[in-house]
């Protein structure tokens, strides 16, 4: 009798194995939590708003679409701006998951070129101009971009040339017309310090 008891709880030990592995990642009380990045001129490699009602920085791990699948960290990228007028790209992602499932992803986008002219002051108009901010919600497969009509306001605070440094903030609404109802998302207390 002993033995066959022992049997049937061998057996049934696959299926209370299934622990970590099934539910592998869950940032849902991390992204409760977010926080702006503090606003800081040191080259501190740091992107952060308020994209409409939601803190947004980069945080989480997305899904990787590569063989075998896993979560891959979200970074903070910063690309081009090597030599003037050249544009800068930084961009990065926030992934919120609940039990393996994503909940909210969406990857913001700023393309600006890295100058104190005019004070600082960058207007971030649509997808015909160099100069841009896009936020792409992999949720819901929308697009949202500043428009030339109504740009993005982006101030270059520092840019250290030397040290390679850009910081500033930026702020304005973003705009979708993929469902075609033109959806509207605004971006707030933006800040950036990033090294290029």
């Amino acid at each position: 009798m002993r033995f066959r008891t022992f049997l049937t709880y061998l057996s049934l030990l696959p299926l209370s194995a299934c622990t970590r592995s099934c539910n592998d990642y869950d940032n849902n009380e991390e992204f409760a939590q977010a926080k702006l990045p503090p606003y800081t001129e040191t080259g501190a490699n740091t992107l952060g708003c308020v994209l409409g009602p939601q803190v947004w920085t980069v945080l989480g791990k997305h899904r990787a679409y590569s063989i075998g699948g896993g979560w891959e960290s979200n970074q903070l990228i910063v690309e081009g701006g090597y030599s003037i007028p050249r544009t800068l790209q930084v961009h990065g992602g926030m992934t919120g998951v609940r039990n393996s499932k994503e909940f909210y992803d969406r990857r913001l986008y700023l393309v600006f070129l890295p100058s104190d002219t005019l004070g600082g002051l960058r207007l971030l108009g649509g997808s015909n101009t160099n100069e841009r901010v896009r936020v792409t919600d992999f949720i819901t497969g929308l697009d949202y971009t500043s428009i030339s009509r109504r740009p993005v306001r982006l101030l270059v605070r520092k840019l250290n040339r030397q040290q390679r440094i850009v910081s500033g903030t930026f702020e304005g609404m973003l705009y979708s017309d993929n469902t075609g109802q033109h959806d509207s998302l605004a971006v707030a207390d933006g800040r950036f310090d990033v090294r290029y």
